[in-house]
């Protein structure tokens, strides 16, 4: 058996040591990463299972209390997370990855149970041999957990809302160590609060979906249509008016996605990519023939492709491979100016893009008290990506949004300060998830993410 023993440290139980890596292991190197930034924690634990896991969480504990340090603690699921705070410098990484496990429980209800670990790519091609689709993100590489945990914006969100508004039950591993099965009857603040929470309350190992069908068609079990086009603007302000006029009178079964990014001659190219869920007919046809008149085309593409492979996973490994910092807001209308605004930020030479998002449909139709994710009248999201690492610097450049934000998306913000959080989870919310983890976890053990902490 091999031997881990971290100087300080209570010594590892032995139903650990197998699943345990030191500095000393091997695989030391690739098991300290996530997607964006490289860790150097002293011990990872890979679970395979819910016990372990719970072990894990144990022990984590155990080390704060006989060390009497604040030892970082962090989970990892698909390991994509654009906090970043799924890895850490000196402390623990709990790892469910291999908690990847998809099974349909009813098909005629389309009810579906994901374990945490799996990523959103493996999820979409599992369901969509079954016709079915679940809101989640845009890369399929994304963990489970950290997903839906967060909320869930996804490419068809207009049409499905967000990921947590299908989360029917869930099991979650308290900071005792306990293995708590929840839903709206059993422990419903807990189940409340995993849903739009983020990792601040528990870890959640399992979760019960609600899918929603799409009709085969032709060749495709699980149609959805995609229009993709490029545009050079000089003029983002009339574009971003002409495209909130677009994206308001379309139909909810197109949701809308803009990249800008810097171009020459003090353009901005626009990516602009349109889903419709099913195959086109003349609804669809009509909208996408007025994205396609928006500017001048520059490059146009129009497809259909099953749900599976539209968030296929890569499957990259990660190596700390996008070391960016990325900022963002949620508005409820179109600001004045909006289109200048971004214009500015876009051609900031410390930008790397910016993307704004159709968001409304679905996700407004939710009562704002069901779930932990209170904007519920958001109806735009956007988000500034950079690659620089002055925080306060970075923050600075996207002031001018940032003080006419409705919210923020916590699965999409590096800035980890107690600002931005209470951003996330406002006023009442923010309340009422202290309150909770009162109960739950009064000693912080899962504070290495956003989080609520007065």
């Amino acid at each position: 058996m091999k031997r881990i023993a971290i100087k300080n440290w209570p010594k590892l139980p032995n139903d650990l040591i197998p699943i345990a890596i030191d500095r000393n292991s091997v695989d030391y190197v690739q098991a300290s990463c996530n997607c964006f930034i490289t860790g150097k924690p002293k011990l990872i634990l890979m679970a395979r299972t819910e016990n372990e896991a719970a072990a894990s969480i144990k022990y984590a504990s155990r080390v704060r209390k006989e060390t009497g340090i604040d030892v970082p603690f962090s989970f990892r699921s698909g390991g994509h997370g654009i906090s970043m705070a799924s890895v850490n410098n000196d402390g623990i990484i709990l790892d469910i990855s291999k908690l990847k496990k998809v099974e349909i429980v009813d098909i005629n209800k389309g009810l579906v149970k994901v374990q945490a670990g799996a990523v959103w790519g493996d999820v979409a091609e599992f369901l969509n041999r079954f016709h079915l689709v679940i809101s989640s993100g845009d890369f399929g590489d994304t963990g489970v957990g950290g997903l839906s945990t967060s909320g869930g914006i996804g490419l068809l969100v207009r049409s499905f809302g967000l990921t947590i508004d299908h989360i029917l039950a869930a099991k979650v591993i308290t900071a005792d160590g306990e293995i708590r099965s929840v839903d709206k009857d059993n422990e419903p603040d807990l189940f409340w609060a995993i849903r739009g929470g983020s990792s601040q309350i528990g870890l959640v190992t399992e979760l019960l979906f609600q899918a929603d069908k799409i009709e085969p068609e032709n060749q495709y079990q699980c149609p959805i249509t995609v229009q993709n086009i490029d545009f050079i603007i000089d003029d983002l302000e009339s574009f971003v008016h002409k495209w909130g006029k677009w994206i308001d009178e379309a139909p909810l079964k197109i949701t809308s996605n803009l990249m800008f990014t810097s171009f020459d001659n003090n353009q901005i190219l626009v990516k602009m990519n349109n889903f419709w869920v099913g195959m086109p007919n003349q609804i669809a046809n009509d909208a996408f023939k007025r994205a396609s008149k928006l500017a001048i085309v520059k490059k146009y593409d129009q497809k259909v492709v099953d749900y599976g492979k539209l968030v296929k996973a890569p499957h990259n490994p990660h190596k700390g491979q996008q070391p960016v910092y990325v900022k963002n807001v949620l508005l409820d209308n179109f600001i004045p100016h909006l289109g200048t605004k971004i214009s500015d930020i876009v051609h900031n030479q410390k930008t790397i893009g910016v993307e704004l998002r159709s968001i409304g449909g679905y996700l407004n139709t939710v009562d704002a008290n069901q779930t932990a994710w209170a904007d519920r009248s958001a109806v735009i999201f956007i988000a500034f990506w950079s690659k620089s690492k002055n925080n306060k610097n970075i923050n600075r450049i996207f002031d001018s949004l940032q003080k006419v934000d409705v919210g923020v998306y916590g699965a999409y913000s590096s800035d980890l300060s107690m600002k931005e959080s209470y951003r996330i989870w406002p006023s009442e919310t923010a309340q009422k998830l202290k309150n909770i983890m009162s109960i739950y976890d009064h000693k912080h053990l899962f504070n290495q993410g956003h989080y609520l902490y007065d």
